[in-house]
């Protein structure tokens, strides 16, 4: 649940941020509308999943404590 939670958010974010350049290439005319959106999603899916599974899955912690004192 939280991992499609962060998903959700970031892409959400990747999104809002990619919109106004966007509208400035589609504005003056540098690509087309269909160009621009495959471009969006392709940097909005990079993005969100990066975000995502880094946050999600992280190296295990391991006691600072040594086998000697008990703990493995």
């Amino acid at each position: 649940m939280s991992f499609a939670i962060t998903m959700g958010v970031t892409i959400t974010e990747s999104v809002m941020a990619s919109m106004p350049v966007a509208l400035a290439l589609w504005y003056f005319d540098v690509a087309s509308g269909r160009a621009i959106l495959e471009a969006v999603v392709v940097i909005v899916a990079i993005v969100s999943l990066s975000i995502s599974i880094y946050s999600h899955v992280r190296p295990a912690q391991f006691s600072p404590r040594g086998p000697e004192e008990g703990v493995l």
